[in-house]
Parts: C-alpha cells; structure tokens; sequence
C-alpha cells in the first residue's frame, strides 16, 4: 500500500518542517499498522538538520524502534572539497596516507574515484529501522546477499537503495561526512592525534537513526555497490586515520565489497548488517 502522490508530498521534508505540531502527530498516528505491520508510535523526538530543529516519530515494531523520516527531491554525492572540510586538512591527511600506502594521488581525484557523483533524485517518504541488525542464515550456513533481499521482501519491507541510504546518513550534504561525525575529531583524525575508536560515534544522527558509526560494520544496500557505511574495517585496521573512518562517509563506495563474496551467487564471507524499511509513497 502506498500514499496518494499529493498525501506523500504533505510528507516531503520541506512541507514537513513547516507543519504544526498536533498535524504531525496526527500524520504519524495514521502510520500506525501501516501495511500490516504492528508499528505502534511510542514517542515524538526533535532533532536537528541544517541548523533548524524538527520533530519525528519513533515507532515500536516487536521490540525494535523505527523512524519516519520526510522524503522529497535532494542532491546526493560528491564533486569538490567545500571551505569547511578544507579548513580541516582532510586533503592533505588523505595524500599522506594514500603517500604510506604507496598509491600516491590528490586527493580530490581519489575521492572522485571512491565517491558517488553529485546527483538529483526523488525521495520516498520512509520509516526506517533506527539501527542496523546482524543477518543470520537460515539455513545454518553463509549469508546470501540476495536471499537477504527476497526474505525483507516476504515480510514486508526492503533494503534501502543507494540513493535512499546516501540521503538517510548524510541528507544531501556537499561535505565529505555529515554531521555524524564530530568535526573536532575529524580535525583531530586529520592530524593523527585520535582514531575515529576514541570517541563514540554510535549516536542518533540528524534524522535519528543510528547510521555509519563504525567501520567494521558492512550495512547492506539495494544496489550493485552491495554496501554502505563501511568497508570491514580494512582500512581502519590496517592503522589509518583519515582513510580509516572515510567509508562512513554517506558518499563512499567500496567497490571491493563483492571480493567478500564467496562466489556469484552472492554468498559472503563476513559478518553483514542490514535495516529494514518501507517506503510509503
């Protein structure tokens, strides 16, 4: 079941921002079993995006939070260095590092080569499960990309796409990270001072969910890419700084990821994450 397109565009985060409070509660009561599922609204939390203050819904579903998050049109990716990740040094820590590693490059051409381009898209409006969960098999064996996807399918629900999981960790931002990322550890990472390890980053971000906070940790995707939000901790194992916490960037794309396949028909051979979500127009 979907909204009509006039119902989700109430929901787009512009016309959301600017709706009274008591019509927002009312919107989020009627996602309520939404699509047979039992969400039940438990709380109405504020946050903060883009220096204004806004308000969501979180939901119980079996003991596991989701949130609704306001979809509508944004640009997504990556195409230059802006004045603030400048001011940090994340350039020139990256051609360091990439100078160790024996790959040496600029630093904007290497991230051009590990980023998502800048892009339009068309967001749905979501509720989305606040925090990844391991995948188990089911049959006692590895776990399978693509009977991941069919088994969120059966119940209901979906992985997110690319575009959808580059919108919920980042919102659109033109800088390297989004807001997750405290920019005094940033700066202190450009510096070699401090590991992304030292501060916690498991925190609720600028939609509420709990998104891109740790590098070990593969979130599945919807997409050829396979997944965000992570590259098994390669890199931040390997004793790197600023390279070690940059596949928490919304934009990275770890086109490595499927060497952790088993094989074609998608089995891996490591510890995988998803969330579920459902989109409601």
């Amino acid at each position: 079941m979907n909204m009509k397109p006039e119902e989700a565009r109430q929901l787009h985060y512009d016309n959301w921002i600017l709706m009274e409070e008591d019509e927002k509660v009312k919107w989020l009561k009627s996602l309520e079993g939404w699509n047979g599922h039992a969400f039940r609204l438990t709380s109405v939390e504020t946050f903060e995006r883009n220096g204004r203050k806004w308000s969501t819904g979180v939901f119980d579903l079996n003991g596991s939070e989701f949130i609704f998050v306001p979809g509508g049109p944004v640009t997504l990716g990556w195409d230059r260095l802006d004045e603030h990740d400048a001011d940090l040094g994340i350039a020139a820590a990256i051609e360091e590092e990439l100078e160790v590693a024996g790959v040496p490059q600029e630093a904007e051409a290497y991230l051009r080569s590990v980023f998502s381009p800048r892009r339009e898209v068309r967001i749905s409006p979501m509720l989305v499960e606040r925090n990844v969960v391991l995948i188990e098999s089911e049959n006692d064996g590895l776990v399978n990309y693509f009977e991941v996807i069919q088994r969120f399918e059966r119940s209901g629900f979906s992985l997110p796409d690319e575009e959808e999981w580059e919108y919920l960790c980042g919102g659109g931002t033109p800088r390297i990270f989004g807001d997750h990322i405290d920019r005094e550890l940033l700066a202190d990472i450009c510096r070699g001072k401090r590991y992304y390890y030292t501060a916690n980053l498991e925190k609720p971000n600028a939609f509420g969910l709990y998104i891109a906070y740790d590098p070990y940790i593969c979130e599945l995707v919807d997409s050829p890419i396979r997944a965000k939000g992570g590259d098994g901790g390669g890199a931040a194992h390997g004793g790197y700084y600023i390279l070690g916490v940059l596949p928490l960037s919304p934009h990275h794309r770890d086109e490595s990821f499927e060497e952790l396949m088993m094989c074609d028909e998608g089995d891996f051979d490591c510890d995988v994450y998803a969330r579920r979500i459902v989109r409601l127009g």
